[in-house]
């Protein structure tokens, strides 16, 4: 890449950093569902179904407009009049929380990952891990809601033929969700398959309390019950028939030991099912925009969360299947397959004993 090339590249990546900060606001103040539900509006009108200020409202509006985003009736009218609308094919990518499309998290990541920033520049100095976030102001972005309420038991674990029929099959199946995070996990799999229980269990205790939540509304909270634990502590062994741990194995201090007691909580013939992320075999420069976004959160986030404890194995975001299989034959298990599920982001392990 030359200096010009490199220049461009640089200022369009500021340019998309710019308007995913646009996008955060839009996501937080409810502004894309006002317009998705109640149509037009001018700047006034949209501030008034919002509770906003209309000057930082127009503003926002004519950037969107101007970016793409949404649409203007009438670019010539007064600042005041003209009337700004999402058009139909933006309103999945932008307003629809449970929409495979659904994009607009993507905001709120960049915002809750660059709050950090100072601690982890000076953790790459020092060493150790900057300070937890808190759960507030954005929470976390639920973005794998959709993939979770949609994949999850409706296509990935039913093509997992064996696994699909002890799920369906008595006595039910108890499950384990290790990092279970806000909970969506753990309530798919139990809408998928009306027989099962489901544990989750995750180290975060307002994330736990989200995920209960979201499990009494999604009405399954009679057979998901979740838990503020650490998962490497549990000793109720041989009881469950799947043990899952989706998108969070990369980013423990101690991988290996979580896996050990996966495979502890197992019952006789039961399921060690692991979903991380699915970047290349093996180191290469330049890479596909796929390893560059792992990359990415692996230097802003992932890598330094999984800091504070100096045995970390300091996986990082980018977990290939080789560093997978060496934990796995660390932890116990005799073999370790790599699934054919297809998806873009996520490859799909099952360890087996």
């Amino acid at each position: 890449m030359d200096t010009a090339a490199l220049t461009d590249r640089l200022f369009g990546d500021a340019l998309g950093a710019l308007e995913l900060y646009t996008v955060y606001i839009g996501e937080r103040l409810g502004l894309y569902r006002a317009l998705a539900d109640d149509g037009p509006a001018t700047s006034t009108e949209l501030a008034g179904r919002t509770g906003t200020i209309e000057r930082y409202v127009r503003e926002w509006l004519e950037h969107h407009a101007a970016s793409g985003l949404l649409a203007v009736d009438d670019p010539a009218a007064g600042m005041l009049e003209r009337r700004y609308r999402m058009p139909d094919e933006h309103r999945p990518v932008l307003a629809d929380p449970d929409n495979l499309l659904y994009q607009a998290y993507r905001g709120v990541e960049m915002v809750r990952a660059a709050r950090p920033l100072p601690d982890v520049v000076a953790a790459f100095r020092h060493g150790g891990a900057p300070p937890p976030l808190p759960w507030e102001p954005e929470g976390r972005a639920e973005w794998n809601r959709p993939l979770f309420l949609n994949l999850l038991g409706e296509e990935w674990l039913p093509a997992i033929r064996d696994l699909d029929q002890r799920l369906n099959a008595d006595p039910p199946a108890r499950v384990a969700d290790i990092a279970c995070g806000t909970g969506w996990s753990s309530i798919a799999m139990a809408r998928a398959y009306p027989k099962i229980t489901v544990d989750g269990y995750d180290l975060d205790a307002a994330a736990i309390e989200v995920a209960t939540r979201h499990s009494a509304d999604a009405g399954v909270a009679d057979r998901v019950v979740f838990h503020a634990v650490d998962a490497a502590t549990l000793d109720n062994a041989g009881v469950y028939d799947l043990v899952t741990i989706i998108e969070a194995l990369h980013d423990m201090e101690r991988p290996v030991e979580v896996l050990g007691t996966a495979r502890r909580l197992l019952a006789p013939e039961g399921f060690v099912i692991v979903v991380d992320e699915r970047v290349e075999p093996e180191f290469t420069a330049p890479a596909p925009d796929r390893e560059r976004y792992a990359y990415g959160w692996s230097v802003v986030a992932c890598l330094p969360s999984a800091m504070e404890d100096p045995e970390s194995r300091a996986t990082g975001a980018v977990m290939r299947p080789e560093t997978l299989h060496r934990y796995a034959i660390e932890a116990g298990y005799g073999d370790v397959e790599v699934l054919p599920i297809e998806t873009d982001s996520w490859r799909f392990y099952r360890l087996r004993v």
